[in-house]
């Protein structure tokens, strides 16, 4: 049974903190930042401005280009490693927040950056087993919660921000989510975590070495299993940590950069809401094209990592 992309939306925070507010707040430069990373600027959140609100936002503008309302769903997913309270779920506060009249199921994966994946997993399994119609998965994150702003070396790496994507059912098998792999290893997890003050504990030298790794084998992995090979591919998008680490995984999977989706000197490093963020901008700016086949592969805290390929 298979599923076609039918809305996508995004939210960014208003606020923008560029490099240059950072060297005004910690001893760092935009060159020693760019250098590094890749990242110019990022959205941070208002204090009041909660994970579930910017979830919403995105929701709401995926359902308007789709021409739906959140009663057309029914199903709502939400990836997400920072929501604000504990329960309910921010699945469950989006469909509160969007109006819904139906009692349609909403609940929450947390995989850290590669949230958005395990989410997109989930939904093919449904539509797969033909449990469901039609699909939101968002990603939404509120990073800037958990930034050190006296550790240089975590602070300018993150940053706040929601995008959602709308699939349902559809008689042809090969659109849409077409092929997912999500996989863990948590022996690792002291390489990557948030410590109980809500500060990011991050040995980047080891995550580094683990994304460049795990990233491409992903990608590997996801074409093998899928028939294709990379020349079927017309874009990769990748988790946006950081330039060098997209950088690193063209390279590895002998993909050249202008077949690469960079958005990470925009939004730095939003999460799980990377991979969503990324295509509606992609969208927006008529980058990737309806039909075009897309690899998105992922890797974060857990350590978690995985690949998904979609059909546009």
């Amino acid at each position: 049974m298979g599923n076609k992309l039918v809305g996508y939306g995004s939210y960014l925070p208003t606020r923008v903190m560029t490099n240059a507010d950072f060297e005004r707040l910690m001893d760092t430069t935009d060159q020693w930042i760019v250098e590094r990373t890749g990242i110019r600027a990022r959205h941070f959140a208002d204090e009041n401005e909660t994970v579930a609100d910017m979830a919403t936002n995105a929701a709401r503008a995926a359902l308007k280009k789709a021409n739906l309302t959140i009663d057309d769903i029914d199903m709502v997913i939400v990836a997400t490693t920072t929501p604000e309270l504990d329960f309910p779920s921010v699945a469950v506060q989006v469909t509160g927040m969007l109006g819904a009249t139906k009692n349609i199921p909403a609940f929450d994966v947390r995989g850290a950056c590669t949230g958005f994946i395990y989410a997109l997993h989930c939904a093919r399994g449904f539509f797969t087993a033909g449990i469901h119609e039609r699909i939101m998965i968002i990603g939404a994150e509120k990073m800037s919660r958990f930034i050190d702003m006296t550790d240089r070396s975590t602070a300018v790496l993150f940053g706040d921000g929601a995008g959602a994507l709308i699939f349902e059912r559809s008689t042809s098998s090969y659109s849409g989510i077409i092929d997912t792999v999500v996989m863990a290893d948590g022996k690792k997890f002291g390489m990557l975590h948030g410590s109980p003050d809500h500060k990011i504990i991050m040995n980047g030298p080891e995550t580094y070495k683990m994304a460049v790794m795990l990233m491409p084998d992903a990608a590997r992995y996801i074409m093998e299993h899928a028939g294709i090979t990379q020349d079927d591919i017309d874009w990769i998008v990748p988790h946006q940590a950081n330039i060098r680490i997209v950088q690193s995984c063209a390279a590895r999977l002998g993909f050249p950069m202008d077949k690469i989706l960079v958005t990470v000197d925009k939004h730095a490093n939003t999460s799980g809401a990377s991979g969503a963020l990324a295509l509606a901008y992609a969208f927006d700016n008529n980058i990737i094209k309806h039909g075009q086949l897309v690899l998105y592969p992922a890797f974060g805290s857990g350590l978690t990592w995985g690949a998904t390929l979609i059909r546009v």
